[in-house]
């Protein structure tokens, strides 16, 4: 067959496989997706009934490329494979049987999104004569769905419990399900309807599923009732690239398949991606994993590349320089900033790298995320400060009135607005006189006492830090996103405690007093965040390592590599969750095609305090017996600092001064009467190397 003649080897004995369960481990790069497609093509060719074939992916656009390209190779005839997602299978499923359910279902019920969840869980809050500004909709959604996907055993309140119970009987009287009954309302009927059960376990002749590794004890089930009769189900994945725990993917399952359907086992190893200085790194790393479903040993064509860089920097600032400078090494060499990617643990990490990306005038662009300084958490404390400072903000005290929730609706706000344009006043100024009564009026009067609590507090402040810090105490928005207990409030708090290392970072940087060094400071974030965002598609990218699983770059920059952030602290006590932090690690290693630079900093501030910090395990585990700790292109740039003695700058308040002397990553500078001589650090927002004039 014509399609075949570009296979290597294991990819041939994966596409031809003749009947039984077959386990394809499929190393990064090593054409999956395409092997998984060709065999369905083959099957077709083989005389195989498309509609009797199911394939399923882990997302709509993955699904609809793969039907396209077998289309491509074996004729219209494959449009009729039913190939879908978990949900999307169920769905079809559901249409045609969902009334064999004793819940009184038609196949003509809705589908519901998460607002219209959050929606209905507020109607059931109020019909159980509860107050829903006392619950956070986040968690409770958040709850209901570990319940009913059987990652919670029981609820911790009975409060709780009676509101997923009318949840469950408001979805059911109207005729509604949500994306979780699409996969749970399917293995019902499956397992408790003989007669549908046998039914698709003898019309789907052949099974396939793409992304195996990221089943959930669900979907695997479905997987097994559909597939256990015949045994003809073909499942292609890297128990290695398992980096899903956290959305429920059970990496037992991985074993279980191999067990169960009595699986044989082709390993594709032939990687088409990287070089094997690189791949070298990440063999070294996995293998340090003992519960691994089977061992393997990726090899490219491509050489022996560039070797690896590990750097160790002695300071977290320096270390965005040295990244900064081997960009700048890899654009001279004819790279494009879009084929760049600066990779980290966790999007709080981001922060540093955007200043300095920012202060560099180089383009970037958050990957599968948001700005730092665009976050909701982040833009929500500066509105704080902002009305703090200066309470005639309406624009700034519309966003936070009602955050966290104070049962401020939005009539009452309405209300407030029109009546403070009628009497010419501030919507702050209004709130004791506006004619409105209460609940909302005593709402309204809270928040008021709540930002002049502030008001009083901050007087008493001596720094930065100390200011922000009471902000968010007073505000109560810390203890509203550690009530949230959802899959976003942990990394929405280390971004807010970042953001108090910007505070104390800018202490010593701005002149005046108290307010006039937070305005200067939220002067300077706000330039970040209009006038310096890049529209350039020719963008670095910004990410964590889950949200470019699937990608390759030509050069990757893995940073902040160090002790108790990667891996975290939460992993240490348990080998499981260590184990799938070190695959995390893998599937950044494995996303470089050509260059990889590994960097960790000795010092650096985390929230606002300075820490010394230990290299990443995973360095270590990566490194072959021989490695020198940077290239020699990079060498410089160990003890290299941004700026040198005589550099002439420039400052956003103290304007053009002259470097007299460096103290690692501290400038003492002589700026013009009245400022003088200030110590700032190199790499301070503020600040900034005037450019060489010919």
């Amino acid at each position: 067959m014509e399609f075949l003649k570009d296979l290597n080897q294991q990819q041939i004995k994966a596409v031809t496989h003749d009947v039984g369960s077959v386990f394809v481990i499929a190393g990064a790069g090593t054409g999956k997706t395409r092997t998984l497609t060709m065999r369905i093509a083959y099957l077709i060719s083989q005389g195989y009934d498309p509609k009797r074939i199911l394939a399923v992916t882990f997302t709509n656009k993955a699904a609809k490329e793969m039907k396209t390209r077998v289309m491509d190779m074996v004729g219209p005839s494959a449009s009729h494979v039913w190939m879908y997602t978990f949900h999307a299978f169920g769905l079809q499923i559901l249409r045609r049987h969902i009334h064999l359910l004793p819940y009184g279902y038609l196949p003509s019920f809705h589908i519901i999104d998460e607002d219209d969840v959050k929606v209905i869980i507020k109607e059931v809050i109020k019909s159980l004569n509860l107050e829903p500004k006392d619950y956070s909709l986040k968690h409770l959604r958040n709850i209901i769905s570990l319940y009913k996907t059987r990652r919670l055993d029981a609820f911790e309140f009975s409060e709780e419990e009676n509101i997923y119970l009318g949840y469950v009987k408001y979805l059911r009287d109207h005729q509604f399900v949500d994306f979780d009954d699409l996969i749970l309302y399917t293995q019902e009927l499956l397992k408790t309807n003989e007669e549908m059960r046998t039914y698709y376990q003898q019309y789907f002749e052949h099974i396939l599923i793409d992304e195996f590794q990221d089943t959930d004890v669900i979907q695997y089930d479905i997987i097994k009732m559909l597939g256990i009769s015949h045994k003809n189900v073909f499942v292609v994945g890297d128990p290695d690239q398992s980096i899903y725990a956290f959305r429920g993917s059970h990496y037992a399952n991985n074993q279980k398949f191999l067990n169960e359907f009595s699986a044989n086992q082709i390993i594709l190893d032939q990687n088409y991606r990287s070089t094997n200085d690189i791949l070298n790194a990440a063999n070294l790393l996995i293998n340090h994993n003992q519960n691994r479903i089977l061992g393997k040993e990726l090899k490219s064509d491509l050489g022996l590349g560039q070797q690896v860089t590990f750097y160790t920097a002695q300071n977290d600032y320096q270390e965005t320089y040295f990244v900064i400078d081997e960009i700048r090494r890899l654009k001279r060499q004819g790279i494009s900033y879009q084929d760049i990617a600066i990779l980290y643990r966790n999007n709080a990490l981001s922060r540093i790298f955007e200043d300095a990306l920012i202060k560099e005038g180089m383009p970037y662009k958050i990957f599968g995320g948001i700005s730092f300084y665009e976050r909701k958490e982040i833009k929500d404390a500066i509105a704080y400060i902002r009305v703090t400072l200066d309470p005639i903000e309406d624009f700034y005290l519309k966003r936070i009135i009602n955050v966290p929730r104070r049962g401020i609706g939005l009539t009452s706000l309405e209300k407030l607005e029109k009546y403070a344009k009628s009497e010419g006043l501030s919507m702050f100024d209004s709130i004791e006189s506006v004619p409105i009564t209460g609940k909302s009026k005593q709402a309204l009067l809270e928040f008021k006492e709540t930002i002049e609590s502030i008001q009083q507090h901050i007087q008493e402040l001596n720094h930065l830090d100390e200011f922000l810090a009471t902000v968010l105490d007073i505000s109560g928005y810390l203890d509203m996103l550690k009530a949230d207990h959802d899959e976003t409030s942990e990394d929405r708090i280390s971004n807010l405690k970042e953001l108090i290392t910007v505070f104390k970072r800018s202490e010593s940087y701005y002149e005046g007093n108290m307010k006039q060094k937070v305005q200067q400071l939220l002067d300077q974030i706000a330039l970040y965040t209009s006038l310096d965002k890049s529209s350039d598609d020719e963008s670095i990218i910004l990410s964590t390592i889950h949200q470019v699983k699937g990608l390759e770059f030509k050069a990757v920059f893995m940073v902040v590599m160090e002790e108790s952030i990667f891996p975290s602290d939460f992993t240490l006590s348990d080998p499981r969750e260590l184990e799938e932090e070190r695959r995390v690690c893998y599937v950044g290693v494995t996303r470089a095609k050509r260059y990889l630079y590994i960097s960790h900093a000795q010092r650096r501030m985390v929230y606002g305090q300075f820490k010394i910090n230990y290299a990443s395990r995973f360095l270590k585990e990566m490194k072959q017996q021989k490695v020198e700790q940077v290239s020699t292109s990079s060498s410089q740039t160990t003890q290299k600092t941004y700026l040198s003695k005589g550099d002439k700058v420039t400052h956003t308040v103290f304007g053009d001064g002259v470097v007299v002397s460096m103290d690692e990553d501290v400038a003492t500078i002589a700026f013009p009467a009245p400022h003088g001589i200030r110590k700032i650090i190199e790499s301070h927002p503020a600040l900034k190397k005037k450019a060489l004039s010919n």
